[in-house]
């Protein structure tokens, strides 16, 4: 059972050219989107942000271009840890953490939570094994190499819900939480869907970036071209941006939110 849903500013990065991340302006203001849930089996974390080592060792964890140029705010209160004892929990509090993907501003605090179980789709923790150029940059395998525990999860069979497929529910939450392949943006990106008070959220990660792409009318060819540099299979990408679109206009009274958004994280945060 899910208790409480808690929205959590995980990092904040202001790269230059706002335009290729769908915003107006010189600079872009990137945030780390992440949720902690209050359920019956403990806290559960979705996607962690940057961790503490990322702040207080950047360069040795992420590496100096990511430094230089993703224009990291440096604050240790922007990590999931400062945010969870905000909110009057300690680290060990958290048992479980659903990762949407490996990326280093996704799975920058695992590391932090050496107690908790992290579950995530097969394919994408295969992926951050064999490195590509661009998985050169968006794997930091330091942030979670060490890590103990784990539950990888095999996405060829599984249920639909709605509109999408090959959906794998979580018998502990008694299907509450929900795993959803989102596929494209990294070979085994996923969405997380969450039933709380008898209405479902979708948390998509990096399956799109601007809450302004749920229309698809809204043409943004900048952000187009970020997305689509940074996809793992962008054929794949549209597709899962297209699934999306299609339920935010078939089924508007689903909470649908992605990572990076600060409009959709201020919605929540007020």
């Amino acid at each position: 059972m899910i208790y409480q849903v808690h929205h959590l500013h995980c990092g904040s990065m202001c790269p230059f050219c706002a335009p290729l991340f769908g915003q107006k302006g010189l600079k872009a203001e990137v945030v780390c989107h992440c949720l902690l849930l209050e359920t019956d089996q403990g806290l559960v974390l979705i996607d962690t942000g940057l961790g503490l080592q990322d702040y207080l060792c950047a360069e040795e964890r992420l590496g100096s271009f990511i430094t230089r140029f993703g224009t990291i705010q440096q604050s240790l209160n922007l990590s999931a840890v400062g945010q969870i004892q905000k909110l009057g929990f300690k680290a060990t509090d958290v048992k479980h953490i659903i990762v949407t993907h490996l990326d280093f501003d996704h799975a920058g605090g695992i590391s932090d939570f050496p107690q908790a179980m992290v579950h995530v789709l097969s394919s994408e923790y295969n992926a951050t094994q064999h490195f590509s150029y661009k998985n050169k940059y968006r794997y930091r395998t330091q942030q979670f190499n060490k890590h103990r525990h784990w539950n990888f999860v095999e996405p060829i069979y599984g249920e639909s819900w709605f509109n999408l497929e090959k959906v794998q529910g979580f018998k502990i939450f008694q299907d509450d939480i929900l795993l959803i392949p989102l596929l494209g943006h990294t070979e085994g990106h996923c969405g997380v869907a969450i039933q709380y008070q008898g209405q479902w959220l979708l948390f998509c990660g990096d399956a799109y970036y601007s809450h302004q792409q749920l229309n698809p009318q809204n043409k943004l060819p900048a952000l187009n071209l970020t997305e689509r540099l940074f996809a793992h299979n962008n054929m794949a990408r549209i597709r899962s941006l297209k699934q999306i679109q299609q339920l935010a206009l078939e089924q508007p009274q689903i909470e649908i939110m992605c990572a990076h958004d600060p409009v959709e994280l201020k919605r929540y945060q007020t």
